[in-house]
This record gives C-alpha cells, structure tokens and sequence, in this order.
C-alpha cells in the first residue's frame, strides 16, 4: 500500500511542478511584428504617428499555449479620462489561427493625441488567473495644419466672400499713398505638434519668401498673399503642411471725427445742468472712419464709477448710417455716422456717455480710440430727474433678536426731502422721520451709496409682536414731479401665512373658539324650552283643547309596560340643559 500512495504523490508532485513551470514560464508581450513570444521583443515605447485617420502603424500581443483571453488593457487611462482609448483597445482582432499562437493585434484605428502619455499592456488568462506583459508608454505624433497669427496669437479676420484678413498700419500722403513709416506687424507660424516643429517657411503668393516661426511685414506686402509651412520630422520638406493664405490690407486705424453731444445738452429736451425729465428721448450720434470697416462700441460710466455697455445695440450690431468719402486721402477709408436712440425710461440711465471707434483687425480685442474704459475729450453727461419710484431691490427686514429693521428702497431726483415728502404709514398713522407709534419708530433716510439717485427708509419694530405680520404699512414719498406709495408687505417678510387663519392671532382665535361654544350651548337650551313647552300643557285650559295642541312622541313603560320610545331629545338632555336655564332664571 505505501509504493502506489508514494507513487501517487511522486506523480502529483511532478503534476505541482509542471503547473508552476508553465505559471513560471508563460510571458506575454506587446510587439511590433507577430513573432512567437521567446522571439518577440517587448516594447516600451508604443508609437502611434497621426498622417490622417486611420493610423498605420500595427501592434500585437503575444503569448505561448495554454493562454487564452488575450487583449490589450489601458491602467491609467480612467485616472486622466481617456474614455475613448479604452474603446479602442477592446476592438483589437484575434490572429491566433493564422499565425499559430495566441495573439491579437491593434491596426488602422482612429488615434486621439490627447493618448499620449497613457499606460497599456497585455493581458492574458492563465488557470483562473491573469498573466500580463510589462508596460508600454503611448506617444502619439502629429503635426496640425499650421496657422497664421498675430503677435498676440489671434487670428486673422474672416470677411464674407473675401477670406482671411489681416491689416498693416497705412499713413497716407498727400496723393493718398501709403508711407514706410507706418508700424510694421509681426506674424507668427503657429502649428500644434509633436515633437515640436523645427522647420518653418514663409510664402508670398505662393514663392518662398523666409524661414523661421515668425515674420515682420510692413506696407511693402499690402496686396499680397501669405502663407506658412511647418514640419517637425514627419513629413518630407517637399511635402510640408501648409496654412490659410492670408490677405495683407491697408490699416488706417479707426477715429472719431465728431459727435452731436454738445448740441444735445444745449437744447431740449436737456435742462440746465445736463438734467432730463423721465420717458424722453435722446438720439446720440458719432461720425468715425477707418479701415477695416470701422465698429462703433457706446458706454456709459455710471454714478458710481462702474463702465459698462450704454442700453443701445453695439458693435457689429449697431445702426449705421455709410457717408461718402473725401478726396484722395480717403481711398480705402470707411465713414460712417453711428447711431444709439436712448429712452430714459428711469434713473439707471444717469451717467456719463461717450462713442469709441473701434476697428476689428484680428480675432481678438478690437483697438478702439477713445478706450472701452475711459471717455476722450467728448462726452455727454445725463441727470435724470422724475417722480419717485420703486428701486430694482425689493423691501427687505434684518431682524436681531426680539427686534426687527425693515429697509425699504426707492429712488428720485430730486430727493424726497423729510419731514412732509417722506413719511411711513402704519395703520394709517403717519411717521416722519424720528417719530414713533407704539413698537415703530422711522429711523432715518440715507443715500443708496451702490445705485445712483436711489436712497434707503429704515423702520424699527421693537419688539417685534405676533400682530405686526398684519399691519398696513406703506412708505409715501413725493417731490416736484409726483409721489408714490410703496407698500411692504409684512406677513411676507416676518414669515406670515396669507390664509384667513394664519391673519388670526392666537388671542382672537381664543375667542371665536369662546363664542361658537356659547352660541351652541344657547341653541340647545332654546330648543328643549320649546320642548318643554309641548310636553306640558296648561292645564288651565280645557282639556280638549289641551289635547289638540300635544302630541304623543314617546311610549310609557309605567302605562303600556313598552320601553319608552323618544321621539326627539332625550329627557336627560332637555333636563340637563333646561336645568341650566331655570337656574339662571332663578338667579335673575
């Protein structure tokens, strides 16, 4: 018995052995060629070059029997959110009957360059286990289509059915011909890659022109054409990736030539001190000329400071009225008369206004003259005055402990001026400024230091009672123009329901309770003593008559020996509450 036990664990020790040698021996590897795996060379490097779409390199994943379940696997690629690798990697073909042994391999797929620095590598199942090669790091080379830029890195201006633009600056002489002392622009190749572009050419309508990233160019290239090309080693230098031919263009920078401002603020509907009435109209122009096709941008410095867009259609947008140009130093100059119709239709349109004439001469920023944030030497300057109104900010309440501030806000000019022109009612009791009424007292009325001509009316509640949700309160102003009521609204702000039961306080709902009881208790008295009347006629009358004006409605048992049978009321009912009535009888 102990040769075949010792036989048998021999031969599962040799069985242990052989499973560890395979374990030990397996190896799978990313390649460049399907070569077995003892003959493949791992790569570290996996790289893809972007030509166009598809790619035309080809990897493979290899391993030896008794492997199966082979593919590729990506370990980082949702650490850096390259969703789109993994995709990929998962649609790579099996080969194994064609070459022998297991493998599979990645060939014409779809590269992003955002794969560049990711993980892979290949994976195989091996007795219920996983086998997987080394890492290969991913680079991904390309060279884009290269652009022309400016200086700053903007791109020429796109002008419909006439292509890309860019502008050199052009002063003119007498006979209207452009001057060598105008500033010269610097052009740059720019070209997405990788490696890095090293090699740039330049051409004027299409000649070799210059090399190097970046070019200089000045009046001499008005009229021309200009492009670029780029390479970084992956393309021939016959065969250079070329950019957009860029059309060269006189640069006259844009001006302002005049405005109507002073003529407004001299007339109507302007008063003295450059102050205007409320819903008037106000159409204010500027006469600009420049090229490209001036822009007119319209803005407005408000009272306090702030620079923003005037309410009137801007730019590209705005409305435009074309002038003919004059004389020979106008030839290739635009002039145009710029428009912006105002309607002051409340106190947000105080300020200071003034036009910049703006030309468009890259993507990016327009260069404007005056500045977007400062006013030239022309402005118009608008003082709205009116009647009181309500303020964008609605009334708000700041409460602090038992106490509470409520902060109405308005505005107006000119300002309502205490005591009689601003005043808050309270359940039809007036407060000026520094008086009080029970818990209210009118605190004061300040200036709105964020929002010209508006101005703040701050009433304190202390304490604040259960009640004070239900008051009336409303702030009344008035100036020379008019007056307005603002009603504040205060079960809103000290958080009220708006139902008849939430309008309750508890004290009047303890009444009502009280007097529906009384009323119930009065009901049901009245109706036993109509009862008792019925059950105990006068028997001073005769009894026939007695008879004709009762009615039998319950059985005797003490006559009929039947269970008495009630009509109505119980007796104990009526007696208990006709008790309650002889009793106050008795104590009247």
């Amino acid at each position: 018995m102990g040769l075949p036990i010792v036989t048998l664990l021999t031969l599962l020790g040799l069985s242990s052995a052989q499973m560890m040698s395979q374990v030990m021996v397996a190896q799978v590897k990313i390649t460049d060629a399907p070569y077995p795996v003892s003959n493949a060379e791992q790569l570290n490097q996996v790289v893809w070059t972007v030509h166009g779409t598809p790619t035309k390199e080809a990897i493979f994943c290899v391993s030896e029997a008794p492997v199966s379940q082979l593919r590729f696997v990506c370990t980082d690629c949702m650490e850096k959110n390259i969703t789109d690798m993994v995709n990929v990697l998962n649609s790579a073909q099996d080969i194994t009957r064609r070459v022998g042994f297991p493998a599979v391999t990645l060939r014409d797929i779809n590269v992003n360059t955002n794969w560049s620095g990711a993980t892979i590598i290949c994976q195989a199942a091996l007795n219920g286990g996983t086998v997987d090669s080394a890492p290969s790091a991913v680079e991904v080379r390309y060279l884009r289509q290269p652009h022309v830029v400016d200086s700053n890195g903007q791109s020429p201006v796109l002008i419909g059915n006439q292509g890309y633009r860019f502008f050199v600056e052009c002063v003119r002489n007498a006979e209207g011909i452009c001057q060598q002392s105008g500033r010269r622009k610097t052009l740059k190749c720019n070209v997405q890659s990788n490696p890095p572009a090293t090699q740039y050419r330049w051409l004027k309508n299409g000649s070799p022109s210059g090399t190097g990233a970046e070019i200089t160019i000045g009046t001499e290239m008005i009229g021309q054409s200009i492009q670029c090309q780029a390479n970084n080693g992956l393309h021939d230098e016959s065969n250079m990736p070329l950019s957009q031919a860029v059309q060269i263009d006189p640069y006259s920078s844009a001006k302002l030539l005049k405005d109507n401002f002073q003529q407004l603020q001299s007339s109507s509907p302007f008063l003295a001190n450059n102050r205007i009435e409320m819903n008037q109209q106000v159409n204010l122009g500027c006469q600009v000329e420049g090229n490209p096709r001036p822009i007119v941008y319209w803005r407005m410095r408000k009272q306090n400071g702030d620079v923003v867009d005037a309410a009137c259609p801007q730019g590209l947008e705005g409305q435009y009225q074309e002038m003919a140009p004059e004389g020979a130093r106008s030839a290739n100059i635009v002039r145009l008369t710029a428009l912006c119709s105002l309607r002051i239709s409340n106190y947000s349109y105080s300020g200071q206004y003034w036009c910049a004439a703006c030309s468009q001469v890259s993507q990016g920023e327009p260069e404007c003259s005056p500045s977007l944030e400062t006013p030239g030497t022309s402005s118009l300057n608008v003082q709205v005055i009116g009647a009181p109104s309500n303020s964008d900010a609605p009334p708000s309440i700041e409460q602090r402990g038992p106490d509470a501030t409520v902060l109405v806000h308005y505005c107006a000019e000119p300002m309502p001026r205490p005591p009689r022109e601003i005043v808050f009612s309270i359940d039809q009791n007036d407060l000026q400024v520094g008086q009080s009424w029970e818990n209210f007292h009118f605190d004061s009325a300040v200036t709105n230091n964020t929002v010209p001509n508006c101005y703040i009316a701050r009433l304190t509640i202390s304490p604040v009672r259960e009640e004070d949700q239900y008051r009336q309160i409303a702030l009344k102003l008035q100036n020379q123009f008019g007056s307005k009521q603002i009603p504040v609204a205060m079960d809103a702000l000290l958080g009220g329901d708006s139902t008849m039961v939430g309008r309750m306080s508890t004290f009047w709902i303890y009444i009502l309770i009280g007097v529906g009881a009384l009323l119930a208790v009065i009901c049901v008295i009245t109706i036993c003593v109509r009862r008792r009347g019925k059950d105990h006629p006068d028997y001073n009358e005769p009894k026939s008559k007695a008879n004709l004006n009762s009615r039998e409605e319950f059985f005797d048992p003490s006559q009929d020996g039947g269970p008495r049978l009630y009509a109505q009321h119980p007796p104990e009912v009526c007696d208990s509450a006709y008790g309650v009535y002889l009793s106050r009888e008795a104590v009247v």
